[in-house]
């Protein structure tokens, strides 16, 4: 690169500029009075034309047309100096990028002038890799310019003209597809001004489509790809999103089918029933909503070796998970793959477990979650159909033998069950199928549940009982023989379920601290670590400080130790026990009202819910503008306004209730569990 210095008559603008708005280029006047006064600051940038003794000005336009016409109005002589920097170029490629490069450097260059710039510079050979390094962009931008430069000509056109806007212009450029383009175009063209808007022209041109995004995460979008279907990502897209257009939502719908059909061949295998019909929606109710009186759950089976195995990677799970959150890169990486690896046989044991259904008529529904997830859940074709399977059977005579004693079923077998055995699985997959929870879900609702007793407990009114209690629950443990220790609803303290492999998940942990119970719970415990008695480092004299202390306290020490020994319970059929329920109902704590000092609802606890279940929660207790808002949500966005609303009114979900009733029916249920 040399300098040189022209006068105007060896110099013409270089069809190569990539300025382009007549507006820039004809408002001149402060630049030619600039120019008059103070001379030429900034040398034009100039190459040589090809056919011509002139040299061609790519950068610098502006000020050569402001001298020209300086020139001509006889301010200025003809051969006033100019000085330029001549540039050999290789290529009108290489030329372009410059010129391009050299105008974002301008702060009066419009958008849409840099984004013509560099597509013209792609015409002549160049790379959006070459761009990139010339411009000093990154590829991702220098491939977003490309994309609005190459849209359809009238939306390109009406950008140009201010039109639409740059964000309405990025919307109608998320796919390449100029014939859909137009074709949305034409519609936003009927549209009423409030209704142009960046979501309607998504929806227009099907990008990030919410039933296409569904599809496709639950067919796969590998899957998809293989098959030959073409999914186009927005380049506009957030770094965190996965939107874009499905080119053959077709082909979609048929590889989302076959791969139904499979999963309703599956089960039709694992409940030994050929004749398995499905049914695409709920059974609705009378007078709307579900009907949930005829849902059922059916047993799971896992036996043999799937069985053992089944446990083993269940506690193996959770120990990994902990070593990839805490391991360095690679680390991480792998232990990353061991869960994947380990959840994915998980799966297949899962898939293989036999679904045990009672006699009757029934059928099921299978249905694609947002997630991608497949819901599958159990209906009685009718009322009646339900009335008969459990009308009681006739007696069959049977052979004449020895009678075996009775045993009473064990209540709570979930309770202190091993993570992965079959009572826990048995459980959870009940609570799933009547509050819609995840097994994460259902460790939350216990854990919760077991902090709002504790509060309870160490609360002005439980002092006392949770000295008699935790009296109580240790001499039984230790000194009865033969009862089901699970009836008691405390653990020994020499074992903790808050301890590995039992080890609180952090989401877990996350929706304890969220809540009242947690806050009181923390306060009292606080105050007890401050006291001598467990302050104090030598033992006798911490003895003695505790000795030193009145009954009050010592009960209120009492209280907060039961509370440590409480066991995670629900009102969920197999986490239920009836002496929790007790106690609350002997503390006068059994109303919602109550409750709710204890735990409100929060966006991370409705989150736990399915959308169906949160609409059907909180429906009662809409008002009337969000209930119409709320099915056009996407999920996620319906979480909000139901907290809202359910914080808004006395409400405690039933998974957190106490099911109270008069004290000696429940320590009949206690003496008939305990038999």
């Amino acid at each position: 690169m040399t300098v040189r210095t022209f006068t105007a008559a060896q110099l013409d603008v270089s069809p190569f500029n990539v300025r382009k708005d007549r507006r820039a280029i004809e408002s001149l006047a402060g630049l030619e009075a600039s120019i008059l006064r103070v001379g030429l600051i900034l040398p034009l940038a100039v190459h040589p034309m090809k056919g011509s003794k002139k040299h061609g000005v790519f950068d610098g336009g502006r000020r050569f047309r402001a001298i020209r016409n300086l020139i001509g109005r006889g301010d200025l002589p003809t051969d006033w100096p100019i000085d330029a920097s001549v540039r050999e170029i290789e290529s009108e490629a290489q030329l372009l990028e410059i010129s391009s490069a050299a105008g974002l450097l301008h702060v009066d260059l419009l958008p849409w002038e840099v984004m013509e710039g560099l597509r013209r510079a792609t015409k002549r050979g160049a790379t959006p890799e070459e761009i990139a390094e010339v411009t000093g962009q990154s590829i991702t931008w220098v491939r977003q310019h490309l994309r609005l430069a190459d849209l359809a000509e009238p939306i390109f056109a009406a950008y140009v003209a201010g039109t639409i806007t740059q964000d309405q212009a990025r919307a109608f450029a998320a796919t390449a597809d100029h014939q859909l383009q137009l074709a949305a175009w034409d519609a936003y063209g009927h549209l009423p001004t409030w209704d142009k808007t960046v979501a309607k022209i998504h929806l227009l041109m099907k990008v990030g489509d919410r039933e296409d995004q569904r599809l496709l995460r639950f067919v796969g979008e590998q899957e998809f790809r293989a098959a030959g279907g073409v999914f186009e990502l927005d380049l506009f897209a957030e770094a965190a999103e996965h939107r874009g257009h499905v080119v053959q939502p077709g082909l979609l719908r048929e590889l989302a089918e076959a791969k139904l059909e499979g999963v309703r061949e599956s089960l039709r295998r694992r409940t030994d029933r050929a004749d398995l019909r499905f049914a695409v929606e709920y059974p609705q109710a009378r007078y709307g909503g579900v009907d949930r009186d005829l849902e059922l759950v059916p047993a799971l089976h896992t036996t043999g070796a799937d069985a053992t195995r089944l446990a083993y990677l269940i506690d193996e799970l959770v120990e990994l998970e902990y070593q990839a959150k805490r391991a360095e890169e690679p680390a991480a990486t792998a232990a990353a793959v061991e869960v994947a690896d380990c959840r994915k046989e998980i799966a297949a044991i899962e898939e293989r477990r036999a679904i045990e259904l009672p006699e009757g008529d029934i059928y099921a529904t299978v249905l694609i979650e947002e997630s991608g997830q497949i819901e599958a859940r159990w209906w009685w074709a009718s009322h009646k159909a339900k009335k008969a399977a459990e009308e009681p059977q006739p007696e069959r005579l049977v052979s004449a033998g020895p009678i075996g004693e009775t045993v009473a079923a064990p209540i709570a077998l979930a309770v202190d069950a091993g993570q992965g055995s079959a009572n826990q699985q048995q459980a959870d997959h009940a609570a799933k199928g009547e509050h819609g929870f995840t097994q994460e879900g259902v460790q939350i609702v216990r854990a919760v549940r077991r902090e709002m007793l504790r509060a309870a407990l160490i609360g002005d009114y439980g002092c006392e009982i949770g000295h008699d209690y935790l009296i109580w629950g240790l001499l039984r443990r230790e000194l009865g023989e033969g009862h089901d220790h699970r009836a008691i609803g405390a653990r020994g303290l020499a074992r903790s379920d808050d301890a590995p492999p039992f080890t609180m998940h952090d989401a877990v942990r996350r929706a304890v601290a969220e809540t009242p119970a947690h806050a009181a719970w923390t306060a009292q415990l606080a105050q007890l670590r401050a006291h001598a008695a467990v302050a104090e480092r030598d033992p006798v004299a911490a003895f003695a400080a505790f000795r030193d202390e009145t009954a009050e306290w010592k009960e209120f020490a009492a209280a907060a130790v039961a509370g440590m020994a409480l066991a995670r319970t629900a009102n969920l059929d197999g986490y239920r026990l009836p002496i929790h329920d007790h106690l609350i109902w002997e503390m006068s704590l059994d109303d919602d009202a109550a409750l709710r000092e204890l735990w409100e609802p929060t966006d991370g606890f409705i989150a736990l819910l399915p959308r169906a279940k949160r609409q059907e929660i909180a429906d009662p207790h809409l008002d009337e503008a969000t209930r119409r808002k709320l099915p056009g949500l996407k999920a996620a966005e319906t979480i909000a306004p139901v907290t809202r609303a359910l914080k808004r009114v006395c409400w405690v979900h039933p998974a957190l209730q106490f099911q109270t009733s008069e004290p000696a029916s429940i320590a009949a249920e206690l003496g008939e569990a305990a038999e």
